[in-house]
């Protein structure tokens, strides 16, 4: 009875494994918005249903392993619609599809009548337009850690900052890859370091990419002068820092658990993987002993059938 009910136990205890594992999956963490109030659209017209069929080109188009795509709808004005997707760098196809999709539902809830639009997520960023010819520049969003560099590291820690940045952006906007996308870091003791990412849209000739990065680097100052992290979010590029790692190496890495705002970290990404290892030691041992149970009683079961046919 006691091993029965170990067994049980034990079974119960798989499914809950089996439930977290795979059921934990990493879900878009919106960052912020900006809809341009000036121009709206009528419901029904035949710029929403535009703007309907390029929201779902771009989700079609994040499934095929870009991490940019760009598009239009209609033909003319003032019907036409342009929207494009980004998702970052470092981000699998899959990661960025789930991106896209979330972005793509999630704007038309926060700009249901608004003719140009943009939403920015931890990894992906969505934006559309009745206009053709797209503002790189604004509209901007700054987003900050709450935490602060103490006064005494604080020059040294600009000046760390300061030269990351403007490296990552040169490499990026000089770069030969699709992506225009670049990650990096530096020691800032012997404990703790400092990681920067950047990245602007593919589309940006070097010299308007480095531009878009000089405008997200010079408002550091201005929105974030002593934080621990922050992002610069413009339509053309962003910039990201933090004392944490929060991007992947390479591509090859299994899809990371997306990052709240630089204000925390998911709780999820810190339990998981002290607690995985664990479970899965404990479901294989109660495996082992409930395998052996089972064979002890079929054992059993056998020599009793043996004994009953000889007695009779």
């Amino acid at each position: 009875m006691a091993a029965s009910g170990f067994c049980v136990i034990s079974s119960v205890f798989l499914f809950l494994f089996r439930f977290i594992l795979f059921s934990t999956k990493a879900v878009p963490v919106y960052s912020s918005h900006y809809c341009t109030g000036s121009l709206k659209f009528e419901p029904n017209s035949t710029f929403q249903t535009n703007l309907n069929l390029l929201l779902s080109s771009l989700i079609s188009n994040a499934t095929e392993g870009s991490h940019f795509y760009r598009t239009r709808v209609g033909s003319a004005a003032p019907n036409s619609v342009t929207g494009l997707f980004l998702c970052r760098g470092d981000t699998l196809s899959a990661a960025c599809h789930d991106c896209v999709a979330g972005a793509a539902t999630e704007i038309k809830q926060k700009c249901p009548v608004e003719k140009e639009a943009i939403i920015w997520y931890d990894i992906c960023m969505l934006r559309y337009s009745n206009q053709s010819i797209l503002n790189n520049i604004v509209p901007g969003v700054d987003l900050f850690n709450a935490k602060n560099v103490s006064v005494k590291e604080l020059e040294r820690f600009n000046e760390l900052l300061a030269n990351l940045l403007n490296g990552l952006a040169s490499k990026a906007a000089n770069s030969m890859e699709d992506n225009k996308f670049a990650t990096g870091e530096v020691n800032l003791t012997r404990t703790e370091t400092l990681y920067g990412l950047v990245q602007c849209t593919p589309e940006l000739s070097s010299f308007d990419c480095k531009m878009c990065f000089s405008s997200a680097i010079a408002s550091v100052p201005n929105c974030c002068d002593g934080k621990q992290g922050a992002r610069v979010l413009l339509p053309g590029c962003n910039i990201r820092y933090e004392v944490y790692p929060f991007y992947n190496s390479t591509k090859s890495l299994t899809p990371p658990v997306l990052q709240s705002r630089p204000l925390g970290r998911n709780r999820v990404e810190v339990v998981l993987p002290f607690f995985i290892p664990i479970a899965a030691a404990m479901v294989l041992f109660a495996f082992g002993i409930c395998s052996a149970m089972g064979k002890q009683a079929r054992d059993v079961i056998q020599l009793w059938k043996k004994t009953s046919f000889s007695g009779t």
